[in-house]
């Protein structure tokens, strides 16, 4: 979404304005459009308050991506935009409204994609947007844009936009700053992927129907427990680093409830600081990082081994999901026929367990949030 939010809250104000406008005669609408983005401002900030020698924390916790998604944030936000523009002549009830929609929209948005799992986000236009949700909005913004001729003409337009491209100057603009100041969004969004329903992968990220991976993965065709395919992770050397992850998609689980999770691995020349893993992951109804279960496969070179264990799952647990790593260490892994399933029940949760379906889609790299 990190595109998208200009798209879907220029046709909300496109609506929102000829509302305004036609009982007040003033239109305020570049308000919403530029507040879209507002939220998104805690990718940033704690990295640049400790460039600046300051730590702020929230909840006793670095700010971290999500902790400006807040109706607390939204009336700071709206207040403090209504006091500036109060004394440029803005009357304060309707910037404070207009900010308000504007921040709030960007919750709404993230909340149907991420929350509700309206749709499978994944960014695979140039790793910049989702090219459905893309198209939907930009749909909306063509019917707002015919609502509002048809009822206004259109005088409003060309403001419309001028405001657009301010905002995508200023999003341009931001690239060498963040380069100046060594700030990585994309380091920023991956710091905190546990508590996220989505990730956000390096520039060679890939995708598969069910599953994603990123550096130092890939899709195997050679070497598979059963199939065709596996999932093959590779650090070269023998420096202990850690890998991008082969990462499921997000799964519906029920609380207080016993699984059984499993999975096939093979190593080779796997050493380093720690060994090989599959894992799952549990997140509550908002898609919240809740635990994480391991099955750890040994150093060495070893053969296809399977790994099992049981796990009751969390009062809160609503969704989990399954990914692979080598997190601090090198050598060669392979993973395969991962299960899960609830006690007493055949039924695999898991799609594709053994990653066979799909085809890889490439993700071209945007330099806004090229990797350090």
């Amino acid at each position: 979404m990190l595109f998208e939010h200009l798209i879907y809250s220029t046709a909300i104000a496109i609506i929102v304005g000829m509302i305004h406008f036609n009982y007040t005669g003033r239109d305020y609408s570049w308000i919403i459009i530029a507040s879209a983005y507002i939220p998104d401002l805690d990718i940033l900030a704690n990295t640049l308050l400790k460039k600046l020698g300051m730590l702020v924390l929230m909840d006793g916790f670095p700010i971290k991506h999500g902790d400006f998604h807040d109706i607390t944030m939204l009336f700071l936000f709206a207040i403090l935009v209504s006091l500036i523009l109060q004394v440029m002549g803005y009357r304060f009830v309707e910037t404070f409204a207009f900010a308000g929609i504007g921040f709030g929209a960007h919750i709404l948005e993230d909340g149907l994609v991420y929350n509700l799992g309206i749709v499978d986000y994944k960014p695979d236009l140039y790793y910049f947007a989702d090219t459905g949700v893309l198209i939907f909005g930009l749909i909306a913004v063509l019917a707002s844009t015919t609502i509002r001729i048809a009822y206004e003409g259109q005088g409003w337009i060309n403001k419309e936009i001028k405001t657009v491209v301010i905002i995508l100057a200023v999003l341009i603009l931001m690239i060498p700053v963040l380069d100046a100041l060594d700030i990585s969004v994309i380091d920023e969004m991956t710091s905190s992927s546990k508590s996220s329903p989505f990730y956000f992968y390096p520039e060679d990220a890939k995708f598969l129907d069910n599953w994603q991976f990123g550096k130092y993965t890939s899709w195997d065709s050679t070497i598979f427990h059963s199939g065709n395919h596996s999932g093959k992770i590779m650090i070269p050397g023998n420096e202990s680093k850690i890998s991008g992850i082969f990462q499921s998609t997000v799964i519906p689980a029920r609380p207080n409830t016993n699984y059984l999770f499993s999975s096939w691995g093979k190593t080779m020349d796997a050493y380093g600081t720690n060994s090989p893993a599959v894992r799952i992951v549990e997140l509550d109804r908002n898609k919240k990082f809740i635990k994480q279960t391991n099955l750890i496969y040994g150093k060495g070179t070893n053969g296809w081994i399977e790994k099992n264990i049981s796990i009751r799952s969390n009062a809160n647990t609503r969704w989990v999901y399954i990914y692979s790593n080598i997190w601090k260490g090198y050598g060669t892994f392979w993973f395969d026929d991962v299960g899960l399933y609830e006690t007493g029940n055949n039924t695999n949760l898991i799609p594709d367990p053994g990653i066979e379906n799909g085809r890889v889609i490439e993700l071209a790299r945007f330099p806004l949030f090229s990797v350090k």
